[in-house]
């Protein structure tokens, strides 16, 4: 090798993509995205493909996989080993059908899951193997650590708590970079943190506000090449001194491509140049090797999409917000009749599953199921007090606001608006935020028996902190809502009683 020698490394990343793999009308890039990484190989032997995280939840074809058939071998790690991904971040929505699914998928993957500060609950020490791997190549050592907001996490899967923690993504980057530097000596670090950029929040919901911290890493860490974000499902390249940071979109509708040179010294490597950019993905032919690869897969999905469910047509469809969250609703009785499937008691709580809920009616299959339930929300059986629900519906609607009789004013994320039976209450929008709420047929300071679902639990923890959980369902409120819609005898009938003043 001469002094003067070159090394030219390209990076490609993909961000969130979902499960996005079937084809056609569903716009799936990602046979696009495998001939384009293909084309880059065969111009240099040094490519590094890598995810930020989020492949496996958010999608039609993600519910049918692991809810439908979790037994089958998960089609988008068959097209990640496929496409040799050298590592994967790791996103809070790996965890959504639960910790036992997301495992079974990271034995299955030839390729490492990387989180530094996802760990076990009893030793401290990263969950998912090491939190990091290293690309040797032609004696340039590459290091790349992986990183999950914790802000994201602190909301997904209570169940794993007992054997999974998460630290803090600023402590943990800090201690495993530094121990990364010292040990291993890279001549690039490249980080996958799995949370956005605080500059493309666009949202005043204040949960938001917490989750963006990758300007935080490149200001307190300083020792970071390449920065690799997720979570915003925004295209975005940039720069911060001496580090580079990109997102690369959802869904593989598009590629950042990062290209790096070294110059070789006499003892080391220096970075000559670093260079990125957004690599349009329509102008790509879908790969026919991956295709064949998910052929069966594809046509199992879009079979099972359109499996028509009702016998007669449904009428719940929700004309916006201010629809569902004034009065008693349809759509929102279908959801307290299904979780009544899991836990018959007097009172239960459900939540809209979407913002900008569109609701169902007429004739429905499995994929308008799906669009207006996205999500596998389970209910859980447990015992609260009467001022705990109190506190859930106070926090609700203080943060909603109407002008003459109408919506004015949201700044709360719209699937954190709860909808209870089993209890007569009135809300007074006329009255100061947090004192808008009177419960006619309940006592604050007594215990009640409730069914909610896991989405309400984790999401309004702060007011549940002395709940009793007597028992978690195995079976998502998608399938109990499936079940209602199936049973031929089935009528919505309205047993709310509530009142919105406005």
């Amino acid at each position: 090798m001469k002094k003067s020698e070159k090394i030219a490394i390209d990076v490609i990343t993909t961000s969130d993509m979902h499960s996005y793999f079937l084809n056609g009308d569903y716009s799936s890039n990602i046979y696009r995205a495998g001939t384009y990484v293909k084309k880059v190989r065969e111009e240099n032997d040094h490519v590094i493909l890598l995810d930020s995280g989020g492949s496996l939840a958010g999608s039609l074809a993600a519910f049918y996989y692991a809810i439908v058939a979790p037994y089958k071998r998960h089609p988008m790690i068959k097209l990640m080993n496929a496409m040799q991904y050298d590592a994967s971040g790791i996103s809070p929505n790996e965890f959504k059908f639960g910790l036992s699914f997301f495992s079974r998928a990271v034995s299955l993957s030839r390729f490492p899951w990387l989180s530094a500060n996802i760990e076990y609950k009893r030793t401290r020490e990263p969950y998912f193997s090491t939190p990091y791997t290293i690309k040797e190549i032609e004696g340039v050592k590459i290091a790349i650590v992986g990183l999950t907001s914790d802000g994201l996490m602190e909301r997904e899967h209570f169940e794993m708590e007992k054997d999974v923690q998460i630290e803090k993504t600023l402590l943990s980057s800090k201690r495993w970079i530094r121990f990364i530097h010292e040990t291993e000596k890279p001549e690039f670090l490249i980080v996958i943190y799995h949370g956005g950029l605080n500059q493309l929040n666009k949202s005043a919901n204040e949960h938001e506000q917490n989750v963006n911290e990758a300007e935080k890493l490149m200001q307190t860490l300083g020792v970071i090449d390449l920065l690799i974000t997720g979570h915003q499902h925004q295209t975005f390249i940039g720069r911060n001194d001496k580090t580079v940071y990109v997102q690369a979109g959802q869904n593989a509708e598009q590629l950042i491509h990062v290209k790096i040179d070294f110059k070789k010294r006499t003892t080391s490597y220096e970075l000559e140049d670093i260079q990125s950019q957004i690599i349009d993905l329509n102008e790509y032919q879908e790969d026919e090797d991956l295709l064949d690869l998910t052929f069966y897969d594809r046509k199992t999905v879009e079979h099972w999409s359109k499996e028509v469910l009702t016998t007669t047509d449904i009428d719940a469809k929700v004309g916006g917000l201010t629809d569902v969250i004034t009065k008693p609703h349809k759509f929102t009785q279908l959801l307290h009749d299904s979780i009544r499937l899991a836990y018959d008691y007097d009172i239960s709580c459900i939540h809209l599953p979407i913002s900008g809920e569109k609701g169902l009616s007429g004739t429905i299959t499995n994929e308008e199921l799906y669009n207006a339930h996205p999500h596998p929300d389970i209910p859980i059986d447990l015992t609260i007090k009467g001022q705990q629900i109190k506190d859930i519906l106070e926090y609700c609607y203080g943060h909603i606001e109407f002008s003459q009789g109408e919506l004015s004013l949201t700044i709360v994320d719209e699937t954190l608006c709860t909808f209870w039976q089993g209890i007569d209450y009135i809300i007074d929008m006329n009255k100061k935020p947090f004192n808008r709420v009177t419960l006619n047929n309940i006592r604050l300071d007594h215990m009640y028996r409730v069914s909610m679902t896991d989405y309400c639990y984790r999401n309004y923890r702060q007011y549940l902190e002395d709940a009793v959980i007597h028992e978690t369902g195995e079976i998502t409120m998608v399938e109990l809502i499936s079940r209602n819609l199936k049973n031929q005898d089935y009528q919505i009938q309205q047993k709310q009683t509530f009142e919105v003043i406005i």
